[in-house]
């Protein structure tokens, strides 16, 4: 009896320099379709902007390189961000959690034990749609959104990921 108490009143250190390195785990990288997908939709986004731009050219007196060289600066910066961020996004399954990392400026890294996971699910929008891109969406329970999203995936990829994903956090239960 007396020893029980001990036990559970024990909570030993940790030394940090003996935890597990995230760095070392060996990442997936995504679809290289996922970044032309981002960098045609941004395409969109500015040719539409730039018509913006072309009606408020007609309408005031200001030369047209005071409109057009800061939104070309713009797209030309998005554009580097895009390529150079892609290569730092990618994901891991291991033994007991699905992990994500993206971020250039700000570094995201998110991880999720399977047992956590209530559902997994895929979605896909219409350039996904047209680039044959999906993503798998893992939820846990209590929020009302997903907990980690993984994007770039081929459909049959993001599949066989949401099954294996599913399969895993069933067997945690």
């Amino acid at each position: 009896m007396d020893l029980s108490k001990n036990m559970l009143l024990e909570n030993l250190d940790i030394n940090p320099d003996e935890l597990p390195q995230m760095e070392a785990v060996d990442f997936e990288s995504l679809e290289s379709d996922y970044l032309y997908m981002r960098l045609t939709a941004w395409a969109l986004f500015f040719l539409m902007a730039a018509g913006v731009l072309t009606v408020l050219l007609f309408t005031t007196d200001v030369a047209a390189w005071m409109y057009y060289t800061p939104w070309a600066a713009l797209f030309a910066l998005v554009f580097i961000f895009e390529i150079i961020g892609f290569k730092i996004k990618g994901y891991a399954i291991r033994q007991k959690d699905v992990s994500y990392k993206s971020g250039l400026i700000w570094f995201h890294m998110t991880s999720v034990p399977f047992n956590r996971i209530q559902h997994c699910e895929i979605s896909q929008g219409p350039l996904g749609r047209l680039f044959n891109l999906a993503s798998v969406k893992v939820y846990t329970a209590g929020g009302s959104g997903s907990d980690l999203s993984i994007s770039g995936l081929t459909k049959e990829r993001a599949q066989r990921l949401r099954d294996f994903i599913t399969k895993l956090s069933a067997e945690y239960e």
